[in-house]
């Protein structure tokens, strides 16, 4: 029996047409989207510019990457760029690894991915040779948002200048509290009067304590670039100029140290050193577990974080390294603030405030930190 409504010829040409395009094209369509929807990755040499601007102990810049492909990478260090008398096991320069590596992850947030630590080889020592494998990097999709936009990291700063006497705000040190919350660790800050003139007083002390030490006054001389040649040749260490003293006189104390240990040389570099602090209304501290090589690792991947929140907020900081690593001086802020809960250690000390812009200390360059 015919059919009572026959489709048109040229009605069943064109939907055969059509049913056939779409069997031909669709699996283009679908490669097409999913290679629409396929991760980026960013490339290891775009994030190690971005990182290499992280602070590192006395600018001393440790770190190496090799790169394995797109997504994986090898943290090296250089054992000629440790501290064997000042940092003999190694635990601001692991710090510093960590800010390099939380560093590198903020750079590549830009593309949705952030960087994780995988694998851990062996713990950095200070009396290796050539180049030591430390860590294993990948490169990995984010599954939340990051907060600190990478540019943070071209504007962060050390200052060692004239603070503008303003405390920071408690909404400010509130969100450093729970950034350091996030990883386990305690902020504590004061603006107290006393606290801050303890805090610079003995820092001033500790100063003069390390330099009578030929160990320790020889190890930093190495690390002190007294002139602006020097120190955009190596591009490393401590430049006067970032330090707010004048070359000559830094250069003057180290190679002659024997004139400033008494007298009015002494007076006038004490003065001239506390001089320096003026206008600092609050300090700051961070307490945590720093028993090892992780502990250290997560130390400085929060104070990462920490600094570049401060730095969002206009706020500079300049750490008291000394007043942790000279070991009277420990005791001595151990008597004076409440130690933190836990059996956690007091492992940070800084100063935090406004200045002007500092000056800008050099840096070694992306072909200088990747291993070729």
């Amino acid at each position: 029996m015919p059919n009572a409504n026959p489709v048109p010829r040229r009605q069943f040409l064109k939907s055969s047409f059509s049913i056939a395009t779409l069997a031909v094209f669709y699996p283009i369509r679908r490669l097409f989207t999913l290679y629409k929807n396929k991760q980026e990755y960013p490339a290891w040499n775009e994030l190690v510019e971005f990182a290499r601007w992280c602070p590192t102990v006395h600018n001393l810049q440790p770190h190496k990457i090799k790169i394995l492909s797109t997504t994986d990478a090898e943290l090296y260090y250089d054992p000629s760029r440790l501290l064997p008398v000042e940092d003999p096991d190694a635990i601001f320069v692991t710090i510093a690894m960590g800010i390099f590596v939380e560093h590198l992850s903020i750079a590549a947030s830009a593309k949705g991915v952030k960087v994780e630590m995988t694998k851990v080889f062996n713990p950095i020592a200070v009396n290796t040779k050539g180049f030591f494998k430390f860590a294993a990097l990948r490169l990995v999709p984010a599954l939340e948002k990051e907060e600190l936009d990478r540019g943070l990291i071209l504007q962060r700063r050390t200052s060692r200048l004239h603070y503008n006497g303003e405390s920071v705000s408690a909404a400010i040190l509130d969100r450093i509290k729970t950034e350091a919350d996030r990883y386990g660790h305690e902020f504590t800050s004061s603006s107290e009067k006393d606290v801050v003139d303890y805090v610079i007083d003995l820092n001033q002390q500790t100063l003069f304590q390390d330099l009578g030490s030929a160990a320790d006054r020889n190890e930093l001389n190495q690390l002190f670039r007294y002139t602006k040649e020097e120190a955009a040749m190596k591009k490393d260490g401590l430049w006067s100029t970032c330090m707010c003293f004048p070359g000559k006189l830094m250069k003057s104390v180290f190679t002659h140290h024997g004139k400033w240990e008494k007298g009015w040389r002494k007076w006038l570099l004490a003065k001239k050193y506390k001089a320096s602090f003026k206008g600092t209304a609050t300090i700051c501290w961070f307490g945590g577990r720093f028993e090892d090589t992780g502990d250290w690792l997560n130390a400085g991947r929060m104070l990462a974080r920490s600094w570049l929140l401060l730095t969002k907020e206009g706020v500079y900081i300049h750490p008291f390294g000394s007043l942790i690593t000279n070991k009277d001086a420990y005791r001595k802020i151990n008597e004076k603030f409440a130690k933190p809960k836990n059996e956690k250690k007091i492992w940070m000390i800084f100063r935090a405030g406004y200045s002007n812009e500092p000056a800008r200390s050099y840096r070694l360059t992306t072909e200088d930190i990747i291993i070729s």
